[in-house]
């Protein structure tokens, strides 16, 4: 009888165990269609694997971009950090639960669409993942080049040029 309760609370743990660790992984959308699943440890960085979408085969590896008003995911080399907002696309959400956890937070802040630091300044970062957004991946083609060139443009304090989808 011990045996059998013994094993029963292995299994037990094991189970709540397992639905912890799926609790803490969530999923992220970002404004080229991609989906990514992001495990985000209480007060560490979180860790993204894209499951579906384009990918850059130069650019395998994808990080978080935050330091602004928006959250952007960043296609980056393996274990490099983003080299800047170029290589971001703006997370789109529907709700605080869509979003990856802010500092101490349980979750991010969904703000018209998209996951946001409400408390931020808008900046040239987000002008540039705005102006991007929607153009595909990568800073290459002609039109892209030129909602960068726009997007640098937002002057002081940055206003997020008409063109370009707006916070």
């Amino acid at each position: 009888m011990m045996d059998s309760f013994g094993r029963l609370s292995s299994v037990t743990v094991l189970l709540l165990l397992a639905s912890c660790q799926k609790a803490s992984g969530r999923q992220l959308r970002d404004t080229e269609g991609r989906i990514f699943l992001a495990n985000c440890p209480p007060g560490g960085e979180c860790k993204l694997e894209q499951k579906s979408g384009p990918q850059r085969i130069e650019k395998p590896s994808q990080a978080l971009l935050v330091g602004s008003r928006l959250v952007g995911v960043c296609d980056v080399k393996v274990g490099e950090p983003p080299r800047g907002p170029m290589d971001c696309r703006p997370l789109v959400c529907e709700s605080d639960a869509d979003c990856p956890p802010a500092q101490g937070s349980k979750d991010g802040h969904c703000l018209n669409e998209r996951c946001s630091d409400p408390a931020g300044p808008i900046g040239v970062q987000d002008s540039i993942m705005l102006c991007l957004s929607g153009t595909g991946l990568g800073h290459d083609s002609q039109h892209q080049i030129e909602r960068y060139a726009m997007a640098l443009n937002c002057g002081k304090p940055c206003k997020i040029p008409e063109p370009c989808p707006q916070l």
